[in-house]
């Protein structure tokens, strides 16, 4: 979760850096989406791109429905074993 927060591809293992590469590529709509996709094709099929591109953006939401139903009012810091996270924030 940490490198995912730090988007700190070299601590990700193989997956969680895929998905992640998926994710950065769609909501940024890079070059590189075409080829990340096929990369996820390769490695979890149709469904897998399904299922990724709906989680993308399902995370995409979240945030604006909690802000409508006005429970969005304070943000805290990141902790993973009780010690802070700086998350990088470089969303599209």
């Amino acid at each position: 979760m940490e490198a995912v927060l730090k988007r700190d591809l070299t601590t990700m293992n193989a997956d969680t850096a895929l998905g992640f590469q998926f994710a950065d590529a769609i909501t940024r709509r890079s070059t590189s989406a075409d080829e990340v996709r096929d990369a996820v094709r390769a490695q979890w099929g149709d469904a897998g791109v399904v299922d990724l591109a709906l989680a993308v953006q399902v995370g995409r939401v979240y945030p604006m429905v909690k802000l409508a139903l006005g429970f969005a009012k304070t943000c805290a810091r990141v902790r993973i074993d009780d010690a802070p996270v700086d998350v990088v924030k470089e969303a599209a």
